[in-house]
């Protein structure tokens, strides 16, 4: 194949791109789009009538940890979101949860401030560029959008954007890393973490074996003269096969509280027994409980 050939057909297909880009992308944004609003719109109609799945906590919840009471308004989740204060959600959710609502929130707060320059600033640019220096023929709804054509000064626009953009993520890290800082100060001094059992739990390798039980581990914390005695002590043991049955015994646990679910819907006892087959294979045979 001869160079020339080479060149019309790479020119041929940058063509059949420019054609097809544009209509694939606007597709995809429509797809999505829509594909995002109806999730919206199925969340707002299935959250007031389906609580169970959506608020667990408001029915499970009694004490002082249940979290405030939402409307069935469509929207009525909105404001709760943006307006509940960290202390509350420290005290609700515990440090991880509001660890995670946090990084979700400046990142949201990052996406806004980076869609302002970018579009803005920089696609007005670029547009006004593109009209003004690239011909009609080499450009389309896509490209004009885009610094795929800029050249010149005009680049020094998207280097200042790029610096400012890092300026921006970099501010938003550290201020949240400072407010994380206070967040795990005050989450350290609340009453909850300072009044639980694993706060107060050390645990200690490499034991010497002749200390290796209760009493002797309780004369180790003896010897050390530490400010705060140790209020129990207990020495690690081989349980063999306990772990297995334990998490045996939660399964047929869970197994028996669907079933129990089930039967007992609505606070009304189902008209049929509950029954379970035992034995068989691939749900023929077997013998009913």
């Amino acid at each position: 194949m001869s160079t020339i050939d080479l060149g019309n057909l790479v020119g041929s297909y940058n063509d059949h791109l420019s054609a097809v880009l544009p209509k694939a992308v606007g597709s995809n944004l429509v797809i999505w789009s829509a594909g995002s609003f109806a999730t919206v719109l199925l969340f707002n109609i299935l959250r007031p009538r389906n609580k169970i799945v959506y608020e667990p906590k408001t029915k499970y919840q009694t004490d002082e940890k249940a979290p405030p009471p939402i409307n069935n308004g469509f929207f009525s989740w909105v404001k709760p979101l943006w307006s509940t204060p960290e202390s509350v959600l420290l005290d609700k959710v515990g440090l991880d949860g509001v660890t995670f609502l946090r990084f979700l929130r400046m990142m949201s707060w990052i996406f806004l401030f980076v869609s302002v320059i970018t579009c803005g600033a920089l696609i007005p640019i670029n547009v006004a560029y593109n009209r003004k220096y690239v011909d009609e023929q080499k450009r389309n709804t896509l490209s004009i959008l885009t610094v795929q054509d800029v050249e010149g000064k005009t680049l020094f626009f998207h280097v200042a954007a790029s610096y400012l953009i890092n300026i921006i993520v970099l501010a938003f890290i550290w201020y949240n890393w400072k407010k994380m800082v206070a967040l795990r100060h005050a989450w350290f001094r609340s009453d909850e973490y300072t009044k639980s059992f694993y706060a107060r739990t050390l645990m200690i390798l490499n034991v010497p074996k002749k200390l290796q039980s209760d009493e002797g581990l309780q004369s180790l914390f003896a010897g050390l003269q530490i400010p705060y005695p140790a209020t129990s002590v207990h020495i690690g043991r081989r349980v063999g096969q306990l772990p297995e049955l334990v998490e045996y015994h939660n399964n047929t646990v869970r197994s028996f509280e669907e079933v129990l679910v089930s039967y007992l819907k609505g606070g009304k006892i189902g008209k049929k027994r509950p029954t379970i087959t035992i034995g068989g294979c691939l749900g023929f045979g077997g013998e009913k409980k």
